[in-house]
This record gives structure tokens, C-alpha cells and sequence, in this order.
């Protein structure tokens, strides 16, 4: 063979290679937020393109492996793709991961990445309600997200090839990871669940004054627990006040909780804001037995107590949502 032959041989196979790993990607945006798209490929290459004038994007990739990458306008996603893919999204930011969908190749994958994306979404939804499950109602919640999640995972026809085994890992590690990280936290609420007696605390008034929650025996008690750094916190407190206002003639106590560290900057935003109602400060903020007690780690917290000193609801509904439906079964009028 000659020489000038078998380059031209070696060059087409190197050709044809490296079309292989060519991937094309087009889509559209609906209701695009910005100008631009962005793709990730394994976190260190980020690509961009412009939207056109009809809110439609391409790009043409090389990507090493099958995997998924993530998918950035506005919010993200990620979409499975593999050397040849051709594969056409839609997206509707107002929707964004809810009405994704798929034209072209790799559409198993990435309905299940849609899926999966969904279910953890739920999950973290349901985080502020796992401390009012009992154990039945905590492992039909974890079968029917990441038991679904593990199925849907297992059961796609390529999953088990040698060229998917980074990905499938990397999706089984995902789903071990946030199975722990929810089984811990319902074990760390198990002292706050319904029927529990509630954990005794110390708070104080402006003036110092010590109070306990037998002070506040045989009442419903209603607490709203708040910091001043907190934005949402605050924006719940004149809703909290209306109801407490709404059911002064009922058999329940509001009681307004801050966590702050120091008492300077508690009272500092009382006085600014007029706060009214029962204002406590538990002394110590993220150190008081109250902060660890009722695992007090995203605010705002909202917590029920029924008359009887057993914790109704750990984590109830703010008072902009549901609030009042877990108070009117408290007093069960």
C-alpha cells in the first residue's frame, strides 16, 4: 500500500472518530429571561451561544462520554447526551423542569433525568412536612420518590453498557446521598413528631423576664420562630399578627420567637418595625437549647403545640400558605 493511501486511511478514521463525538443541541426558549444559553461539559468547559430572533439556540459539541450535562438559562436542567446525540429541547422558564421536553435521539434518558429532577424537587418540598410523618407514612414518602427515582434508573434499556457505568454510578451515589441525608434529618425530628410531648424551653421578654411553656399550659401554643438577618421571616410577620388577631377570643397563645445571637439586634428591629404581640428572644440565638432542641435550622419555623404540651406539628405551614387550616385542627373547631 502506498505511503500517500495509508494517510489518507489513518486521516478518515481520525475523521471519522471525532464526528462521532459531535453532538447537536438546538432548542427553543419560551418566555426567555435572558439573551444567552449556556452548556456545561464536565464542569470545566462552559459553552454559550445567543438567542436567535425566534428564541432559538444550537450549539455543536464534542463530549467524551454518555452523560448528563447541565443546561443553564435562567434557571437549569440537565440533558443526557453521548457522541452522535442530536437531540432538541423546548423549554418554558415559567415551567422550568415541568414542561421540558425532548425531540430527537437519547429521549429515555433524558424523560428519566426529567423525572428524577421532578422527584427530588418533591422531596425537598416535602422536608418542612417529614417531621409530622410517622415512620409508615416516612418510608411510603422515600419509596415513592427515591424508590421510583432507583427504578426508573435500573430499568432503561442501556444502562448496564460499559459506556454508561460512570453515569450510572454517578446516579446511584445521587440517590444514596439524598436517602441518607433524609433518613438523618426524620431520625434527628423523631423527638418533634405529633403525639411527642414537647421539649421544654426557656425564653425571655424585652424586660428580661423568664418564661417557660408550662407558662403557657393547657393553651394551644402557636410559635413563630424568626431572626432579623432572615428576609422571609420578616415578610410572614404581619401575616402571623393578623391571625393572632383573628383568634384572640380562642384558647391559643401566639408567641414570637427570635433567634438572634445577641438581644441588642433583636430588640433594635422590634422597636423599628413596631413589632407587637407576645416577642420573646431565646437567650443564646444559635446556641440556646431551643435552637437545638427543635433543630432550628431553616427559618422560618413555624411550630403547634396542643393543649395538652404534645407537639402538634414541628413544622407547620407559614402564615402567608396554610397556617390557619393546622390551627383551626389544633383548637378542632
Amino acid at each position: 500500500m502506498k505511503p500517500t493511501v495509508l494517510i489518507l486511511i489513518i486521516l478518515l478514521i481520525i475523521s471519522c472518530s471525532d464526528t462521532d463525538k459531535t453532538v447537536a443541541l438546538t432548542g427553543e426558549i419560551i418566555n426567555p429571561t435572558e439573551e444567552m444559553v449556556w452548556i456545561t461539559i464536565n464542569d470545566s468547559m462552559r459553552y454559550s451561544t445567543r438567542l436567535d430572533e425566534n428564541n432559538k439556540f444550537a450549539f455543536e459539541l464534542k463530549i467524551p462520554e454518555p452523560n448528563k450535562y447541565r443546561f443553564d438559562h435562567g434557571g437549569h436542567t440537565f440533558v443526557f447526551l453521548k457522541p452522535g446525540s442530536s437531540l432538541h429541547l423546548t423549554i418554558d422558564t415559567k415551567d422550568f423542569d415541568g414542561a421540558i421536553s425532548y425531540d430527537g435521539t437519547d429521549l429515555e434518558e433524558n424523560e428519566y433525568l426529567k423525572k428524577s429532577i421532578l422527584i427530588s424537587e418533591r422531596l425537598q418540598a416535602n422536608r418542612f412536612n417529614i417531621p409530622n410523618l410517622n415512620e409508615s407514612e416516612f418510608d411510603s414518602l422515600i419509596t415513592n420518590t427515591l424508590g421510583v427515582w432507583k427504578n426508573s434508573l435500573l430499568a432503561m434499556k442501556n444502562i448496564e453498557n460499559k459506556q454508561y457505568s460512570r453515569f450510572r454510578a454517578a446516579e446511584l451515589k445521587e440517590i444514596n446521598k439524598i436517602n441518607t441525608i433524609a433518613n438523618d434529618y426524620y431520625k434527628s425530628m423523631k423527638r418533634l413528631t405529633p403525639g411527642n410531648k414537647a421539649i421544654d424551653f426557656k425564653i425571655e421578654d424585652i424586660y428580661g423576664k423568664e418564661y417557660t411553656l408550662n407558662d403557657f399550659k393547657n393553651k394551644v401554643v402557636c410559635i413563630d420562630v424568626w431572626a432579623s438577618w432572615c428576609t422571609a421571616c420578616l415578610k410572614e410577620m404581619p401575616y402571623f399578627e393578623k391571625l393572632a388577631d383573628k383568634y384572640t377570643n380562642h384558647n391559643i397563645v401566639f408567641l414570637t420567637i427570635s433567634v438572634d445571637d445577641k438581644a441588642d439586634t433583636w430588640k433594635k428591629l422590634l422597636k423599628a418595625r413596631n413589632r407587637q404581640g407576645n416577642q420573646f428572644w431565646a437567650n443564646g440565638g444559635q446556641i440556646s437549647d431551643f435552637f437545638k432542641n427543635y433543630q432550628l435550622r431553616d427559618l422560618p419555623v413555624y411550630i403547634l403545640i396542643d393543649k395538652k404540651g404534645k407537639i402538634f406539628k414541628s413544622r407547620a405551614s407559614r402564615p402567608s400558605e396554610n397556617l390557619e387550616e393546622a390551627i383551626i385542627d389544633a383548637l378542632n373547631i
